[in-house]
């Protein structure tokens, strides 16, 4: 099993996940927010392991308020 990575945005964006599922939604995040691309190699650099992080291994779920 792949350590989950984290990668949070200057804006306050963040995700938690497996490596390609973070890359993906990174560089997705990158073109659509701030107009801007990053390569794998930018997006890898820019993580941390979420175990590094202080992050649980599996992100927790969220539960809509009543």
């Amino acid at each position: 099993m792949d350590a989950s990575l984290r990668v949070r945005c200057v804006c306050g964006w963040e995700i938690v996940g497996a490596e390609d599922e973070v890359v993906d939604a990174t560089q997705e995040h990158g073109r659509r927010v701030h107009n801007m691309a990053a390569t794998r190699e930018q997006v890898l650099a820019m993580a941390v392991s979420a175990a590094e992080a202080g992050e649980p291994a599996v992100p927790p779920q969220s539960t809509p308020n009543p």
